[in-house]
C-alpha cells in the first residue's frame, strides 16, 4: 500500500519530469513546513519552505487588500529562472523552480494538473 507521502512524492516527481525546465518542486504547508520535495541537493528545503511561507503571506495580503480575493498563484522572475507558488487547497502551496528559459504557459498547465492531483491526495 502506498502512503500519502509517497503519493505526493510521485506527483512531484511527475511534475519535475514533465519538463526539463522544471528543476525542482516542493509541497509546503502554509505554516512553512516541508511536506515533500524533489529539489536539487544544493537547494536547502528548509530555506525554500520558509521563503515560500513568507512569499505566500505577502501575496495573500496583496491579493486581499487590492483585489478582495484569495491568492491562487504568484511568481518571482530572476535572471536565472522563476520561482512559482501555487495554492493547493487551503492548507498547502506548491513551490516550483524553473530555468530562465521555461515556457511559463506550459509550466502553468502542468501546475494546474498536478495541483488537482495533490488536492485529492491531501
Amino acid at each position: 500500500m502506498t502512503s500519502r507521502t509517497e503519493k505526493i512524492q510521485d506527483v512531484l516527481r511527475g511534475l519535475r519530469s514533465a519538463s526539463p525546465d522544471i528543476i525542482g518542486a516542493s509541497l509546503v504547508s502554509i505554516d512553512g513546513f516541508v511536506i515533500a520535495s524533489v529539489l536539487p541537493a544544493e537547494i536547502d528545503e528548509e530555506l525554500v519552505s520558509g521563503m515560500a511561507a513568507a512569499m505566500l503571506g505577502v501575496g495573500e495580503r496583496i491579493s486581499t487588500e487590492l483585489m478582495g480575493s484569495t491568492v491562487e498563484q504568484t511568481y518571482v522572475r530572476s535572471e536565472k529562472g522563476y520561482v512559482v507558488l501555487n495554492a493547493v487547497g487551503g492548507d498547502a502551496v506548491l513551490v516550483v523552480l524553473t530555468t530562465k528559459d521555461a515556457k511559463l504557459g506550459l509550466v502553468f498547465i502542468e501546475l494546474k494538473r498536478r495541483c488537482a492531483e495533490l488536492v485529492k491526495t491531501l
